[in-house]
């Protein structure tokens, strides 16, 4: 009878247990409606490296794009810009060991080299697979200033098509469907001649100059594109020159500001004026910030640019000075919906310069974006290294070409996911 007794009396505290804290959490109060969640878990950063390419020469123009179409990226490049070389691609894959090297085209359509600073690819016709674009030069280190004949290879025949005449050797490319077309334009920034030229597809082999600049006397490297002032028109930043996209009519003039002349009126040798830009939204109000480095030169900030409440443009320094920051990726690595900053020094130029260190970071943000947090990840180089989702697994990884004379490649494996 004392066991049954005991067994009763235990089970009503419970059940007044039960009851008392069911009151108790009912009495909490109610998450006030405009309270931020609560911050994410920090994850460990960290990235595994692994040779994908070697005997390579001068590839400063590579692109990371799944042009095969199996998922898996594959990495597009010109071999031998300083001299004009050839169009190829590293065939990607998940597995150690060196990417097998494939020519896309030995030789442009009517003989010669190719050879430009940049390469993109994107699917120029809307047929639902990435095409390449690539200019017959000579190369930059023999002939500079020779004229530049830009065509496009279209995926999977690597047909050629003719897009136009660039007026020297091209520094920077864009592909963006400036006038929402459903066809990809081209905007293409040269050094030697200071100019910038917007090209409108119209057909795959009919593409129209809509916009010639030679008047900016200091234009050299470091163009970027983006919505700038939230009007749903990309816009265009080239050496913190803004040109804003007047809308369908791409002849029409494309208004134009000086985002910071620091960034556009320099002199001196031929490393004068050469930028790195990366144009992001990072508050979601639908308007890029822009982002700046110096790609060629010492004592300039990493910063990014934001609009106040009046449209004036207000500079936020990332860090004090990164010599010959050759690399500009904003992105997120560590997936806790913030954008962080990949930003790197090209070894050989900053060697050079005197610097025996050549750290590579991704500066993480914080929420607002006015904190960030250096990880350096090696101090080994890299020269127009470029973010991009390997496997499209989630995360972002990045493909480093450790200095403009480098002749291998290497990946660099996020593993911020399992």
């Amino acid at each position: 009878m004392k066991n049954l007794l005991d067994v009763l009396t235990s089970a009503r505290i419970w059940s007044f247990t039960l009851v008392l804290s069911a009151i108790c959490f009912s009495c909490q109060p109610a998450k006030a409606p405009n309270e931020p969640p609560e911050a994410k878990p920090v994850k460990a950063l960290r990235f595994d490296s692994t040779p994908i390419g070697d005997s390579l020469k001068l590839i400063w123009a590579h692109c990371p794009a799944d042009i095969t179409g199996d998922g898996v990226a594959d990495l597009v490049f010109i071999d031998n810009n300083g001299y004009g070389g050839t169009l190829c691609y590293l065939k990607g894959q998940t597995t150690e060991g060196i990417w097998e090297k494939i020519v896309i085209a030995a030789e442009a359509p009517e003989g010669g080299t190719f050879a430009q600073g940049d390469l993109e690819c994107a699917d120029i016709d809307f047929d639902g697979d990435l095409d390449i674009v690539a200019a017959k030069h000579n190369g930059e280190w023999d002939e500079s200033t020779g004229n530049s004949t830009i065509y496009w290879f279209e995926n999977p025949s690597w047909e050629a098509h003719l897009i136009g005449e660039a007026p020297d050797f091209i520094k920077d490319v864009g592909l963006v469907d400036f006038n929402k077309d459903q066809k990809m334009d081209l905007a293409a920034m040269t050094f030697e001649t200071n100019s910038l030229t917007i090209f409108q597809q119209n057909e795959k082999a009919d593409w129209q100059v809509v916009q010639k600049y030679t008047d900016y006397k200091n234009l050299h490297e470091g163009m970027g594109t983006g919505d700038v002032n939230g009007d749903g028109w990309v816009d265009i930043v080239a050496n913190a020159h803004i040109l804003y996209n007047p809308g369908q009519d791409l002849t029409q003039a494309w208004a134009e500001e000086n985002l910071d002349e620091k960034w556009n009126t320099q002199t001196g040798d031929w490393s004068r004026n050469g930028t790195k830009s990366f144009l992001q939204d990072v508050n979601g109000d639908g308007k890029a910030e822009i982002f700046m480095s110096h790609s060629e030169r010492p004592g300039y900030p990493l910063s990014y640019y934001q609009q106040d409440d009046n449209n004036s443009w207000v500079e936020h320094v990332i860090a004090d000075s990164i010599p010959a920051c050759h690399t500009l990726q904003v992105v997120d690595f560590d997936l806790d919906g913030d954008f962080d900053v990949l930003a790197g020094i090209n070894k050989s130029r900053a060697a050079g310069l005197g610097f025996k260190e050549f750290e590579v970071y991704v500066f993480r943000a914080d929420a607002e974006h006015k904190s960030w947090d250096p990880m350096v990840i090696t101090k080994e180089g890299i020269y127009n290294g470029q973010a991009f989702d390997l496997e499209k697994d989630g995360d972002y990884d990045i493909f480093r070409y450790q200095t403009h004379d480098a002749t291998a490649f290497t990946l660099l494996k996020n593993q911020i996911l399992p």
